[in-house]
């Protein structure tokens, strides 16, 4: 989901092509997660048939003709729908809970609220999970892994831990 907004958020800032909307999605994620062609275009032509993009055909000299897209109205209201959009079953992943925070700026406090809470409901039943994994985990793996295993699950508890509190200190400034 994660994707479909920023491929809209792209056009957020004007028309683009397509290779301008992959430049600009690759940027933002800085090597994370990388856009392929054979998932862009089939969502541009998705958002195209929805109403939420309109496709412009610019004739180049010499070169084959360039589409371009343009957000329309429908279309930034879909982007918004799709932020404020955050289940439970993928408030655990950490890239649609960034994605969908660093888009805060377009949506009321009520939405950012709602979103905050289910991602914390979410990291709290993570943590629990990482819990019963020590547990599980803690006697079966050999001496030589053993060290390494457990700075492991420390350390994803300290990030959880963290993450929490900032999580709470963020739903104080909305409440």
């Amino acid at each position: 989901m994660y994707a479909d907004i920023l491929i809209l958020a792209a056009l957020l800032q004007g028309p683009k092509h397509g290779y301008e909307i992959k430049k600009r999605y690759d940027e933002v994620l800085e090597g994370l997660v990388t856009l392929h062609h054979n998932q862009l275009y089939p969502t541009l032509r998705r958002f195209e048939e929805n109403g939420a993009v309109r496709c412009e055909t610019v004739s180049q000299r010499g070169k084959p003709d360039r589409i371009i897209y343009h957000l329309t109205e429908q279309g930034f209201a879909l982007f918004r729908d799709i932020v404020r959009d955050f289940p439970h079953t993928i408030a655990k992943s950490d890239m649609e809970f960034y994605v969908r925070y660093a888009f805060f700026g377009f949506l009321d406090p009520a939405d950012r609220l709602a979103i905050l809470q289910t991602r914390s409901n979410a990291l709290k039943v993570r943590l629990r999970e990482n819990e019963r994994i020590d547990e599980y985990l803690a006697p079966t793996f050999f001496e030589q892994v053993q060290p390494y295993v457990d700075q492991l699950r420390t350390l994803r508890g300290k990030q959880i831990r963290e993450e929490l509190q900032w999580l709470s200190a963020q739903i104080a400034h909305l409440s």
